[in-house]
Parts: structure tokens; sequence; C-alpha cells
């Protein structure tokens, strides 16, 4: 079972956070369409499928214990353990990504209503 994931040093971090931005810009969002489950679909794709966000999550995941051993790529040889993957991905990045954009949507929210003004 998943531990709570340990926050990975700084640039570990940074260099997660930085994948996923880089590979999540190239999705096409208008902010006039209902947010449904194809947005959904196409986030997850987006991540579990990127090589790049995968480079950077694992010095993040080999920083984080399963069943009381830390991360390797052989811990996910069992196919049970398999069907953990996805949810360490999910957690870990979560961990080291949430402390970067905590304050984002503070300081930036006196934009968004001209955005969405300039869209309507």
């Amino acid at each position: 079972m998943l531990q709570i994931p340990s926050l990975a040093p700084f640039k570990d971090a940074k260099a997660l956070y930085q994948a996923v931005l880089e590979e999540v810009k190239s999705l096409k969002l208008n902010p006039k369409d209902e947010i449904d489950v194809n947005l959904f679909k196409d986030l997850f794709c987006v991540g579990l499928s990127s090589k790049k966000i995968e480079a950077a999550l694992w010095p993040c995941i080999e920083r984080t214990t399963y069943d009381g051993h830390r991360i390797t790529e052989e811990t996910f040889e069992p196919e049970k353990a398999r069907e953990d993957y996805v949810a360490v991905c999910m957690e870990v990045g979560k961990a080291n990504i949430a402390p970067f954009a905590k304050n984002l949507m503070q300081q930036y929210s006196h934009i968004l209503p001209m955005l969405h003004k300039d869209l309507a």
C-alpha cells in the first residue's frame, strides 16, 4: 500500500510541475465549453502517456514507499502492484505539484473576470 508521498526536493518537484504544464498547454480548452468527461479523459491521457512527465515523475516517486519499501521500477512488476501504479502516479504528482499551484488562483483571481468578459 502507498504511504503518503514524501515531498521531493524543489528541483525535482519543479521539473515535474514544468513537464506537466508543458504537456497540458497543448490541450485546446474553450471556456465556453462545458466541463465534461472528455476534459478529464484528455487530462488523464496526456498525463499518463507523456514520456516527459514520466521522466520528471520518477525522481519524485522514488522518494515514496509502497508496502514499506522505497519504490523502484521493479516495485510494479507483480500484477497486483500494477493495479496501484496509476494511483501512485496521481498521488505523488498531486503532492509535488500542489504547492506550486496553491496561491495561483488567489494571485490571479482579479484577471479571470476580465478574461471571461473578453470571451463573452
